[in-house]
């Protein structure tokens, strides 16, 4: 893992953390829009350490034959 992916990891909490607990607290609106961000970098997270993944394994084996 490099530090972009790190750094997508953490906003991704902290915002829908922080998120979370203004909508509960009565900034709704606010609180909606950070948990809807910080979905989206925990998806963009994701998407990095699915293509870093794939990467790796460029060259297929016998044991992931179905």
């Amino acid at each position: 893992m490099n530090g972009g992916v790190l750094a997508l990891l953490i906003a991704g909490l902290v915002g829908f953390g922080v998120g979370a607990y203004l909508a509960a607290t009565g900034e709704r609106t606010t609180g909606i829009a950070l948990m809807a961000m910080g979905l989206l970098f925990q998806v963009l997270c994701l998407r990095q350490l699915k293509m870093a993944r794939k990467g790796q394994t460029t060259q297929k084996d016998d044991s992931d034959a179905g």
